[in-house]
């Protein structure tokens, strides 16, 4: 009977070194790599992560703190395995189903929120997108270029100055004209020479006078309707009302939700394209209250996409929110955002200015033909890393080489006029 101790204690002990194993294993199964500034291949992949990020995860996760859903950071400790994760993020009802414990729990801590479904990701890219939330200090984001907007937003202050000017001249020029009269008849008087005495105001508003104003306001005037032709359409500055109040300030500037969320089209496609009731729902089937026009404004939500907020699900048709478009090009005009955005690297702001600050959406540039060209001519092309503008050999030579110190849209033809025109 004393000789079957030890055995017991042996297998007691490994029982519990299993045991302990397997515990372990339940919570650190999902491995994600540390990432360093110096690893190429692991700095793309967090790269990819952060597009797939923003485009798929950000109105409801954040990095490091509980949005709609719960902070992301640490999320691959949290689970059993690599394979369960992307079940999750694949179709989380579907997986509820198989009776997980850990996902029937995040399923009734947050409410029962059903989170939205992914099918379309690898299970590569979801691992990608737990790269870029472990690592996203290696890829922090560049400030925008703001030096082509900000010339848009002082535009009109601008012409204003001018024609404060133009006044302060032409009134200093009239104040010169009549101390040099009196100078200059002052002098006659004392050479003894014969002096026009006719009054002053009569010089000022005689025939040749009238008609040197006539022509001056003429020219102001033509100058006045060209300038005004040129700017018919272009409404710097609109800011319509809306069929539900939208307030970029709150949805961008304090949730932090990528335009690229809403705005779908703009990577991929020539316009950015305008959300559906659907991708409102993703988020507002949760959130049901405003912290500005409360229930109001949300519940014009629910009548557009049919959602009955009491059955908790569609009731009816879903209706197009009829927008008032803002943003507004001639016919003739040719203009691809994905080129732009996706290509160019050029920042939602640098167009449309401090988006993130709107409470209600406006016009922020002029959006003419001279601002577009000028924008061409001082933006630098952002040749490293860009698989895009790989085929300019001549100047990436002549940027290695230090003889040229930067390249610009119009180098590589973006003043042509066939670019933007039909």
């Amino acid at each position: 009977m004393h000789s079957c101790k030890p055995i017991r204690g042996i297998l007691t002990f490994l029982a519990l070194i299993i045991s302990l194993t397997l515990t372990t294993r339940s919570f650190a199964a999902v491995a994600v790599p540390d990432v360093s500034a110096s690893d190429a291949a692991g700095v793309e992949k967090v790269k990819a992560g952060m597009a797939l990020f923003k485009a798929n995860c950000a109105s409801c996760h954040a990095i490091d703190k509980k949005l709609i859903g719960p902070a992301l950071n640490g999320a691959w400790d949290r689970w059993e395995s690599e394979e369960k994760l992307v079940s999750w993020v694949h179709n989380s009802s579907a997986f509820l189903a198989t009776g997980d414990p850990y996902a029937n729990k995040l399923f009734n801590d947050y409410s029962k929120s059903v989170m939205s479904a992914f099918p379309q990701l690898t299970a590569e890219q979801i691992m990608d997108i737990f790269a870029y939330v472990k690592n996203s200090a290696v890829v922090a984001p560049v400030a925008p270029v703001a030096a082509v907007a900000g010339n848009a937003e002082s535009r009109s202050s601008s012409n204003i100055y001018v024609w404060i000017l133009i006044a302060f001249l032409s009134i200093l020029a009239l104040l010169l004209w009549s101390i040099s009269s009196k100078l200059d008849k002052a002098v006659k008087e004392k050479e003894g020479e014969k002096v026009d005495d006719t009054p002053l105001e009569k010089k000022i508003f005689s025939k040749k006078t009238f008609k040197v104003l006539m022509l001056i306001g003429s020219i102001l005037l033509v100058f006045n309707i060209f300038n005004g032709a040129i700017d018919l359409g272009r409404s710097q500055g609109y800011a319509p009302d809306q069929p539900i109040r939208f307030s970029h300030a709150l949805h961008v500037g304090q949730n932090k939700i990528e335009c690229q969320y809403c705005h779908t089209g703009v990577e991929k496609s020539r316009h950015a394209s305008i959300p559906g009731t659907q991708i409102c729902m993703n988020c507002h089937k949760a959130v049901q209250e405003g912290p500005k026009y409360g229930k109001e404004e949300i519940s014009k939500i629910y009548n557009y996409s049919g959602w009955d907020p009491n059955q908790s699900k569609f009731t009816k048709a879903p209706k197009d929110i009829e927008w008032v478009k803002i943003h507004n090009l001639p016919d003739h005009v040719y203009f691809n955002h994905s080129q732009h955005v996706k290509v160019g690297g050029i920042k939602c702001q640098t167009c449309h200015g401090k988006v993130e600050e709107y409470e209600v959406m406006k016009q922020f540039a002029p959006l003419s033909m001279g601002w577009c060209i000028n924008c061409h001519r001082q933006t630098e092309v952002k040749f490293a890393e860009n698989k895009y503008y790989s085929v300019f050999q001549k100047y990436q030579d002549e940027l290695k080489k230090g003889t040229k110190a930067k390249v610009t849209v119009a180098d590589i033809g973006g003043t042509e006029c066939q670019k933007c025109h039909y």
